[in-house]
């Protein structure tokens, strides 16, 4: 099984929303179109782990704008789906070891995991 590197996988993501923003494909580009850019390149091509690992930065770059709480509603809803899902744990197994406890960190600052959830993760 080859790991992700999920440091490396969220600097991908970020360098791809940087370089959208940048290099501007259409006039009037909006955050949330931005962010649409970004989650379209990043549709195929790319395993279960990549495919969170992507959605969980584009929830990241929502945060709690007015203007991207349709886009953040949607993604919060998959997050959850996984993170509540048996396949959650063999997502973490795919992560990683040096990243594993950044993902879950950031997860649980973000308020998708509990701190137990975190805990219990980070140890098995």
């Amino acid at each position: 099984m080859t790991k992700v590197s999920y440091l490396d996988f969220r600097i991908n993501v970020l360098d791809d929303f940087f370089l959208c923003l940048a290099n501007k494909p259409k006039v009037n580009l909006t955050y949330e179109e931005a962010l649409g850019y970004v989650s379209y390149n990043f549709e195929s091509g790319f395993n279960e782990v990549e495919n969170f690992i992507v959605d969980f930065v584009l929830y990241v770059l929502c945060s709690d704008f007015e203007f991207t709480k349709d886009l953040s509603k949607v993604l919060n809803k998959g997050l959850s789906q996984v993170i509540n899902s048996s396949y959650f744990k063999e997502i973490i197994r795919q992560i990683d070891t040096s990243d594993k406890n950044d993902l879950l960190h950031d997860l649980y600052l973000s308020k998708l995991i509990s701190k137990e959830q975190r805990d219990f993760l980070t140890n098995n």
